[in-house]
């Protein structure tokens, strides 16, 4: 890898108007202010609607919405970073968009869309989820690309995060309900008191940024690793107390055992009628759960990505702020 100060200073964006794809843009633009050689390129489909204000380092590339191998290396080509903010539903798009990278001969850094709520290397998170299957495939598609490449110049970096908290928090995915009618509710899985790290859309799209405006030496030490990172680590019961503190309501907790959870939610999954999307994102929840503390995993990488732990209850706060909902209930509480 380079020894320049800042041997990337050409980054894609694939994926830039969904949830973290948004954050991740505008962190990448706001890096150009330290960093006036940067230029990020938005990648989509000609097929795409989405527009995005006009900025002096921004370009938006289009190709066609066939997503061919030829039609995306020539977009890749000349740039030196691609970030795959898009979901792994289609797995081929990915597969060829990474190796489209490695055949541009500029692309030095991938960096796909792995973010999981677990590592996806589990074998039970494989075995109730596919999606975790589809991010192992391309990860082992880069580490072949990466094996092959010349000097070994083409790399990636993989990084997972625990569930997205702020994203997640007020709209039901982490199972906090701070908008029923009958009151606020928490689903939780055993006694609650097991902690997972979890991570703010915002702390994801530093560590991506961190990764990719790095000199050689640090770009050297995130090469061809998966990096777990968090903003805290805290237990069910833990946000449900700040969320009564913040709030200034009692909330109800509806406790159900774990193991039987996951087998109800695992074959209505398994039937694929109707619910069973549900279904797995319910068992996304609950894996992100029973298996989701990096703190003692030889990948947990806060201090090599420079990243710091935020503040539970100012992110709980945050998050309850940007919906009408929200401030709605922050107001009434008085705190």
């Amino acid at each position: 890898m380079s020894s320049d100060p800042n041997p990337i200073q050409k980054i894609t964006l694939v994926g830039a108007s969904g949830n973290l794809g948004r954050v991740l843009l505008s962190h990448l633009l706001n890096a150009t202010n330290a960093n006036p050689n940067l230029s990020i390129t938005i990648l989509q489909r000609t097929s795409s609607k989405s527009i995005y204000p006009p900025h002096p380092h921004l370009t938006v590339r289009t190709v066609p919405s066939s997503w061919s191998l030829p039609d995306l290396t020539s977009a890749l080509r000349g740039q030196h970073a691609v970030i795959a903010a898009f979901p792994l539903r289609d797995l081929q798009s990915h597969l060829v968009l990474a190796e489209a990278a490695y055949l541009s001969s500029t692309v030095t850094r991938f960096i796909p869309a792995d973010y999981g709520s677990v590592d996806a290397r589990s074998p039970l998170a494989r075995d109730l989820v596919p999606l975790f299957g589809k991010k192992v495939a391309v990860r082992e598609l880069l580490e072949k690309l990466s094996d092959k490449s010349d000097n070994k110049k083409f790399t990636w970096t993989s990084l997972v995060n625990g569930h997205f908290f702020d994203w997640g928090l007020t709209n039901g995915f982490l199972h906090f309900y701070p908008f029923d009618k009958k009151g606020p509710r928490a689903h939780i899985l055993g006694d609650g008191n097991e902690k997972s790290s979890q991570a703010t859309l915002g702390q994801v799209a530093r560590a991506v940024v961190n990764v990719l405006t790095g000199d050689g030496e640090h770009l050297e030490k995130t090469r061809n690793r998966v990096l777990m990172l968090q903003s805290f680590l805290v237990s069910q019961n833990d946000v449900v107390d700040v969320l009564e503190k913040v709030t200034g309501r009692k909330w109800v907790r509806e406790y159900v055992d774990t193991e039987e959870y996951i087998r109800e939610r695992k074959k209505v999954a398994d039937g694929g009628g109707e619910g069973a999307a549900e279904a797995i994102e319910d068992l996304v929840f609950a894996l992100g759960v029973v298996e989701g503390d990096w703190t003692n995993k030889e990948e947990y990488s806060m201090e090599l990505l420079g990243l710091e732990e935020e503040d539970l209850e100012t992110v709980v706060r945050k998050a309850l702020e940007e919906s009408e909902e929200g401030r709605k209930l922050l107001a009434e509480s008085g705190n």
